[in-house]
Formats: C-alpha cells, sequence, structure tokens
C-alpha cells in the first residue's frame, strides 16, 4: 500500500482539536490534488471555519480498501466523530455485487450479463460500516473502478454511519476539450462561495415527467400539499413554488431550461424517467384532432412502425400512397430532431446555468459517475450555474420509492449529506459537496443549531428523540420517529399513523411500521388513509405482504379502496398486481411450477424463479425451498432460489421461511448456496 498525505493548517488544526470538532474528509487522487491544490485548501478551510475538523487525503489509490482503512480509522475517534467524507476526483470506485436486494429496483442477472452493466455503483462500500464486502477483481476497462461481492457476514440492510459525495467531471466535458482540473477547481470555488453565503430555502420547483407514477396527476396534486410542510420558508408568495407538469407543452424542456436559470431557485425535484445522459421529460402529446392524429401516423412509418401504421391506415381509410416511402421520407431526418427535443441532455446542461442549489433527480440512471458514457448530475454541479449538490442514482430506481423521506431537514440549514444519510439506497448518492447546507431562518438559528448536533452526536439517544416527538413541527416530528425506529423503539409510530394531522408524519409511521411485526396493523391504516402517497404505498406494500385468501382483513381493504379510488391512477396499478399476487389460480402459479420442474432446462427454470422476487407469491414458498433443499438439482438454480425467497421480507409468511431455512441440514451444500441462505434469512431477520 502507497503512502497517503494529509494536509492540514497547523494552528487551526490545534484549535479544532481544542473544541473536539466534528472531522470531515477530502479524498483526491494524487494528479486532483496537484492540479487542485489551492482550490481544495480553500475549501478544507471554510468547513474549518464552520467547525469540522476538515483534512485533505491524497495518494496514488490503488485500492478502494486503501481509503476505507482511512475511513474506518477516523470513524474510531470518540472525541472527533467523522462525519462524512467527499471523493474528488479519480478515488476508487466500487461496483457492488450480490447486493441488488439493498437496490429499489436493480434486477440484472449477473451470470448473463458482463460485470460492467450487472453491478452496482456505490459508496455504500465507504460508509456503511456493517456491510462487509469480498474483492473481486479490478476492471480492465477503467481503473478506478473495482468489484467487490457483499458477502453474508455482515448486514443485509442499510444504514450508513457517515455521509458521503462524489465531485467528479463527466467524461463528455473532458472529451470536449475541457481540463478537467480547472472543472474541479472552479467548482470548488463555487462551492466555498456558497458556504459564505447566507441563503434560506424559501424557493423552490418540482417538476413530473412523462410516464411516471403512471402519469396520475393525483401525485402532482399532493405535492402542492405535502411541500407545505416541507418547505414551509415557501409558504405565503405564489412565486416561491412553482409546479411543472410536462402536459403543458409539447417540448417542456425548452421551459425547464429557463426554469433551471432562475438565480433565485434554492430546490429543484424532478421526477422522471432518466438514462446517464439524459432526462426524458416529454412523451408524445395526445392528439385530439384527425389532423393530428394522420401526422402522427405518418411519423410511425417514418420511424419503422409499418405494420402497426398500416392497419391505422386502413381502420382511417387513408390512401396507402399517403404513407409510401416517398411521403414520410422527408420526415425521417426530422423526426430524430424532434426526438431529441422531447428530452434534455447532459451536454445542455452544460451549456447553460444550473442554478438551484439542491436539484433532486428522482429518476434512473441520472447520478451514474461511473459511466464514461453519461452521468447528467455532474453537469449540473459542473455548469456555470450556482448548483452545489445533486442527488440522484447510479442505476435504475422504483418509481415509487419514499424519495422524500426527511426532506424537510434541508430548510432547517442541516446539511445535504445528512439528509441523504437519511434515506440512503445502495444505488442513491449525491454529487458535489455533501456538507452544503440552507440558512435557517433567524427564528431557527438555536433549534437548527441543536438539531444538527443530536443528529450527528446523538442519533439513537431516546430521551432526545421523544423530546422532538412534542414539537409542533412536522419535520421534527417526522425525525423524531425515523431515529425512534432506528434505537428500537416504535411504541408510538402506529399511534401517529393513526391520528397525527400531518401527512408527512403518517408517511413516514407507515414506512417504519411496514418492516415491523405491526405491518398488518399499519396497512389496514394506511389503506383508509386520505392522502394518496399513503394510500400508494400501502397498496404495494400489501402486494409485499401478500396475506393469502378472501377472508384476509388486508384482502378486503385492498378491494374497499380499489372500488372506491378508481381516480388514484397508481393505486389502482398495484391493485392490479395485489389481485394477481394473492390469487392462487394466477399465472404465477404456472411460473412455480416451472421453477420445480426438474426436466426443463436450468435458465427457463430460473427465470421463472426471478419472478419471485418481484411477486411475493406464496403458493411458490414450497416449491422454491424444495428446489433449494435437493442436493441433486442444479446448483445454480438452487442458488437463485435461496436469493429469491429473500425478497419476502415483509411477506405474511416470512416467518415461515425463516424457519424452514434455519432447519435445513446445510452440511453437504455448496459453500456459495450455504452463504446465499445465511443472506436470505438476515434480509428476513431485516438484519
Amino acid at each position: 500500500m502507497k503512502k497517503y498525505i494529509i494536509v492540514i493548517i497547523s494552528a487551526l488544526a490545534l484549535a479544532i482539536q481544542s473544541h473536539a470538532a466534528n472531522t470531515f474528509a477530502i479524498f483526491a487522487d494524487e494528479q486532483t490534488y496537484l492540479h487542485c491544490q489551492s482550490a481544495l485548501g480553500q475549501y478544507r478551510d471554510v468547513l474549518i471555519s464552520e467547525g469540522l475538523d476538515a483534512r485533505i487525503y491524497h495518494a496514488d489509490w490503488q485500492s478502494p480498501d486503501e481509503v476505507k482503512d482511512i475511513i474506518r480509522k477516523l470513524a474510531s475517534h470518540k472525541r472527533n466523530p467523522l462525519e462524512g467524507a467527499v471523493f474528488v476526483g479519480d478515488v476508487p470506485i466500487v461496483m457492488v455485487r450480490g447486493g441488488q436486494h439493498l437496490t429499489t429496483a436493480f434486477k440484472m442477472d449477473e451470470e448473463r450479463y458482463p460485470m460492467q452493466e450487472s453491478s452496482v455503483a456505490s459508496d455504500r462500500f465507504y460508509d456503511d460500516f456493517d456491510l462487509d464486502f469480498e474483492f473481486i477483481a479490478r476492471d480492465t476497462v477503467d481503473a478506478t473502478r473495482y468489484f467487490y461481492k457483499l458477502t453474508s457476514k455482515g448486514s443485509q440492510t442499510l444504514r450508513p454511519e457517515i455521509y458521503t459525495g462524489r465531485i467528479r467531471v463527466p467524461a463528455f466535458m473532458t472529451a470536449n476539450g475541457a481540463d478537467r482540473y480547472a472543472l474541479i477547481s472552479k467548482y470548488l470555488l463555487k462551492a466555498v462561495a456558497a458556504h459564505r453565503e447566507s441563503n434560506v430555502l424559501d424557493n423552490m420547483q418540482f417538476f413530473y415527467g412523462s410516464g411516471y407514477n403512471s402519469e396520475d396527476m393525483n401525485v402532482l396534486r399532493e405535492k402542492v400539499f405535502a411541500s407545505e410542510e416541507e418547505f414551509p420558508y415557501t409558504v405565503g408568495r405564489a412565486s416561491s413554488r412553482r409546479f411543472l407538469n410536462f402536459h403543458q407543452e409539447e417540448q417542456m424542456k425548452w421551459t425547464l431550461f429557463s426554469e433551471l436559470q432562475r438565480p433565485e431557485t434554492d430546490f429543484f425535484q424532478f421526477s422522471e424517467h432518466g438514462g446517464p445522459e439524459v432526462q426524458y421529460i416529454s412523451g408524445f402529446p395526445e392528439r385530439q384532432s384527425l389532423v393530428r392524429q394522420i401526422e402522427d401516423l405518418q411519423y410511425a412509418v417514418a420511424t419503422g412502425k409499418k405494420g402497426r401504421a398500416a392497419l391505422d391506415s386502413i381502420a382511417l381509410h387513408i390512401d396507402p400512397a399517403f404513407l409510401s416511402d416517398s411521403a414520410v421520407s422527408v420526415l425521417r431526418a426530422a423526426d430524430s430532431l424532434r426526438n431529441r427535443h422531447k428530452d434534455i441532455y447532459q451536454e445542455e446542461i452544460a451549456a447553460i446555468s444550473s442554478n438551484p442549489r439542491v436539484i433532486v433527480l428522482n429518476a434512473c440512471y441520472n447520478n451514474s459517475f461511473h459511466d464514461p458514457e453519461g452521468y447528467i448530475a455532474g453537469a449540473h454541479i459542473f455548469s456555470d450555474g450556482r448548483c452545489i449538490a445533486v442527488q440522484g442514482n447510479t442505476v435504475n430506481v422504483l418509481q415509487d420509492k419514499f424519495e422524500n423521506k426527511l426532506v424537510g431537514l434541508l430548510s432547517l440549514g442541516i446539511r445535504v449529506g445528512l439528509w441523504q444519510k437519511e434515506f440512503s439506497y445502495l444505488e442513491s448518492h449525491l454529487a458535489g459537496d455533501p456538507t452544503f447546507r440552507f440558512t435557517p431562518a433567524p427564528q431557527d438559528e438555536a433549534l437548527s443549531e441543536q438539531l444538527y448536533r443530536d443528529l450527528v452526536h446523538k442519533p439513537l439517544d431516546i430521551k432526545t428523540w421523544k423530546r422532538y416527538l412534542k414539537s409542533e413541527s412536522p419535520i421534527l416530528r417526522s425525525a423524531a420517529l425515523v431515529h425512534l425506529a432506528y434505537a428500537g423503539v416504535t411504541d408510538q409510530t402506529l399511534k401517529m399513523l393513526q391520528d397525527d394531522p400531518s401527512p408527512m408524519v403518517r408517511m413516514h409511521a407507515l414506512s417504519i411500521l411496514l418492516d415491523t411485526p405491526q405491518i398488518e396493523q399499519a396497512l389496514l391504516a394506511g389503506l383508509d388513509d386520505p392522502y394518496e402517497l399513503i394510500l400508494r404505498h400501502s397498496v404495494r406494500a400489501a402486494c409485499d405482504y401478500a396475506a393469502p385468501g378472501a377472508d384476509s382483513c388486508v384482502y378486503k381493504a385492498v378491494q374497499h379502496l380499489a372500488s372506491y379510488h378508481t381516480e388514484l391512477v397508481r393505486v389502482q396499478f398495484y391493485a392490479q398486481s395485489y389481485r394477481r399476487i394473492t390469487n392462487p389460480e394466477s399465472d404465477l402459479a404456472e411460473e412455480a411450477a416451472t421453477a420445480a420442474n426438474l426436466s426443463l432446462k436450468p435458465r427457463k427454470r430460473i427465470s421463472s424463479i426471478r419472478t419471485f422476487r418481484n411477486n411475493n407469491y406464496i403458493p411458490a414458498i414450497d416449491a422454491l425451498v424444495e428446489v433449494l433443499a435437493d442436493n441433486n438439482d442444479d446448483p445454480s438454480v438452487r442458488l437463485v432460489c435461496a436469493e429469491a425467497l429473500g425478497w419476502y421480507d415483509r411477506s405474511y409468511a416470512r416467518q415461515r421461511i425463516i424457519n424452514d431455512l434455519s432447519a435445513l441440514d446445510t452440511r453437504l451444500y455448496p459453500e456459495e448456496l450455504v452463504a446465499e441462505i445465511e443472506k436470505t434469512i438476515k434480509r428476513l431477520e431485516h438484519k
């Protein structure tokens, strides 16, 4: 291992030591340090001025473990606890394998697809100390990437001890001739200036993209109400909160470019679909006139959809010549431009001034800092605008995750990294400075300072968080519920789900109770809540719970909700899934039979088994356990069975699976299978 170098200012460091400040680690690769030394020093100094014992570590890193060892040592100091870290430049990137259950939606077959595609770039390797990893290999394509497997020795749930962030220049910017080190220095100086400003979070925007949440406008409607609790300083002025959606214009991107460049916007959330290099904004709009429908028909032919177009032309009695190659050839050239104008690309972001201080990209792949092809979040922070931090995901992400968990902490002046830490998934990361924070309003300055100290120093102190439970602020009551649950205390959570006047508090209560023995009571309360977000999450969780039989109280509650709320599109989507999962004669029964059929090829059986990772079909459990226990069956099929059973972590039959797996005589089982069984049991036990 090569020596690393720590850079601090001795006089300031001595002062910091005397006040027992929190530690913050700044990691940079050697070349980034050499080229950006001045900017890194100024960034460190501004953090020291705020009371953080900020330290710079730089080296020609040869392994992620070198960085992790330093983090572990810093975290072991009780007097100066490590609060967080930031990775600047080409600090090693860990690509995690065997941890898809820690993501919200990523389900790529790790055996069939290359490691570069089927692994998850994740800094949970660095910030969650309870996870255990086994080194596999260094990437032969990109030397900054390292493949690690999540083992059964550590935890199978996530709760990071520190927060982290990435400051890494997107590859497309340097490919276009930009100097990566000049960009990093420029960004760091922008962050320094932001730390010295007084800026209350009193202006926010929300955008709702095409195809998201089944395009249910009830989702957008309730965002308006939720924002009043999450961003209290924005209430009272129409200009302080704006809610945009793709229906407004056929090409909404131009309006979004204008909105992103508003200098007064503090917080901007996109809920949309995405890729590494693109934010998907608009689908083709609904056509009201025959002329517009015919135009779309021509475009369909121009893009090769002739079969469907021919049927449409017959139905509309259109002369086939109207759809001939010569008639639509002119559209082929225009079509690519038309498509490009629907969405936002990373080059376009880099060319404007992205001004919101904090952006949330609630989308797939928009924070793929590991991907040489695209890194939208990086385009935002390295643009000429005022953007400091972007929260996003390295792989695909569930549309209905609780993306705004404790987001109100930002309004109270809590560092963006501490907020990110509260709702981490394997794929969820911050691009930019994780220490950035908004200025609390004058009346909340003392509260903000106290809350910050409690989040860092007393995250599990029951007495502290029970005091916050009595607050009039829904932000603080929500934080109290979450941290009491971290400490294993949920005695008041169900009552608050049932009775608290705040939908924000009730949603946090529901999210906690879904992983406790009170899940059924929580579902019954949630399925009768007036707030769409709670209804949606309750129906989705009911699919996971999947209590069998028409006499089940949860079954009846879902059916009642579905029949009375036909206007809630996304709720109906999950209600249909629930009917499929709880129907003993659904197509899932065939999948279970295929999984157990020894005469079929392993690949076909594995495909059926993987179905039960997203569908907790209880009648399949016996077949999966039987295949798993059969020493004469194909080892790869048995391994996938063990892994699939781990997805039943909220199931009505969860304890039954734990008992069945614990009773297995594994002495003759392959070592890899035994490890997977251990991982599954831990997942089911929420450990």
